[in-house]
């Protein structure tokens, strides 16, 4: 005989629970793939100039141009993710859409051809990260900080979303900023050592956001 779940029962203002802890756990790992992306990117400058070679002054450039992309493509997602319409509802059909993506472009940002011609690895790095900040990222972070106010009603409930949430994003934000580098540079400090991390970073953000 099937067990049933016990039932959740009401919050402390009298709302009704929808969430249980593998809810918690679940919800909290989309905040790892939008950590790790940003974590990455703000790594970018010091690989670029130190792992590859580039000018300080382009990379500076092509980092400031995708940020002023990334400035307008929120209200575009927040557009288009309004007036989607999907069986599974108006959020969780773009973290599947972008599971791959996210993975490719995580890759992607450290593979920039290091012996081409000083425009083309401009063209490369302004490309790249418009891609993951202005159109990946965003295409998750859009509907995921949405997903909350549709998940419950209950605001203690969302409270503790919001708990799970920081925890999960603080483990990836603190691994990447405190490890990323020693780590790289146990495998030889190379762009090569950056790719092969950026590959564990990719599965695991593909992974998170298959599961979420």
């Amino acid at each position: 005989m099937a067990k049933t779940k016990k039932e959740l029962g009401l919050d402390s203002m009298g709302v009704q629970k929808s969430m249980r802890t593998t809810d918690y756990l679940g919800d909290g790992l989309g905040q790892l793939p939008l950590n790790i992306m940003a974590g990455l990117v703000g790594q970018l400058t010091y690989f670029y100039t130190e792992k590859v070679g580039l000018a300080a002054g382009m990379v500076a450039t092509m980092l400031l141009i995708a940020k002023i992309f990334d400035a307008f493509s929120d209200l575009i997602m927040g557009k288009i993710m309004d007036e989607g319409k999907s069986p599974k509802g108006k959020c969780r059909p773009w973290f599947l859409r972008m599971a791959i993506p996210a993975a490719v472009m995580i890759v992607l940002l450290f593979t920039v051809p290091k012996n081409a011609v000083s425009g083309l690895q401009s063209a490369y790095v302004l490309i790249t990260n418009i891609l993951i900040t202005a159109v990946v990222y965003t295409a998750v972070a859009i509907p995921y900080g949405a997903l909350m106010a549709m998940r419950t009603e209950s605001s203690e409930e969302r409270g503790k979303m919001g708990v799970f949430r920081a925890a999960f994003g603080y483990i990836a934000g603190m691994v990447i900023a405190i490890l990323l580098i020693p780590i790289t540079n146990m495998l030889g400090g190379t762009q090569s050592a950056w790719i092969k991390v950026s590959v564990i970073f990719a599965l695991i953000s593909l992974l998170s956001l298959l599961v979420l």
